[in-house]
């Protein structure tokens, strides 16, 4: 059954994107961006180097009302429900728990026949829809966080290497990645190589 996942970029960062890679190209990712997270978290060039078949889109939102984006979301939700795809399951990716009365009500509204469901990032459901278990990409990422940090990188750089490792699924993926994202400078792989193998021993040479 498609997916659709619609990302509150105010609330979330690019690591809600975490498990992108799994979804099939009958998967929609939409991203509702303003002036700020589209040229922050979710600039162009980050959500290209996802490792992704499912399609992702911007919806560029106005602000300066507060929660105006979080009721353009819901209102654009709305209206996917009533263009009456029923084999479509959506989530809404944010931290923000008041989305949940506007997602009871729409529950209701369409009678249970939609699965419409909160939640932090797309991993998080990727246990259930690929039966992935004991995935250990949270504590992998506060190590690299931890460390790449103590170096004194940006969160930019310490994003992009979190993007690369998410989308890495053995060692030669892994070097591909990161030459994508950092070019010929190995520095940042040697350091985030070692704790990586810690985590996955598919990636050991």
């Amino acid at each position: 059954m498609k997916k659709i996942f619609l990302v509150d970029t105010e609330n979330v960062n690019i690591r809600a994107l975490h498990g992108a890679h799994l979804l099939s190209p009958s998967d929609r990712i939409i991203l509702f961006t303003t002036k700020r997270t589209s040229s922050t978290n979710f600039k162009d060039s980050i959500i290209q180097s996802l490792n992704t078949s499912s399609k992702i889109e911007k919806i560029n939102v106005t602000t300066g009302i507060k929660n105006s984006l979080d009721f353009q979301l819901i209102g654009y939700l709305g209206y996917l429900i009533g263009s009456k795809d029923e084999n479509s399951n959506y989530y809404i990716v944010s931290k923000d728990k008041g989305y949940l009365s506007s997602i009871n009500l729409l529950k209701n509204l369409s009678k249970n026949r939609c699965h419409i469901e909160l939640i932090s990032d797309i991993l998080s459901i990727s246990h259930d829809l690929y039966n992935i278990h004991n995935d250990p990409i949270l504590d992998l990422e506060d190590e690299i966080i931890t460390e790449l940090k103590s170096y004194g990188y940006t969160n930019k750089t310490v994003t992009k290497a979190l993007i690369a490792i998410g989308s890495s699924s053995d060692l030669e993926s892994l070097k591909l990645n990161f030459f994508l994202q950092f070019g010929w400078n190995k520095k940042i792989l040697n350091i985030c190589e070692p704790i990586v193998n810690q985590y996955y021993s598919n990636f050991i040479a």
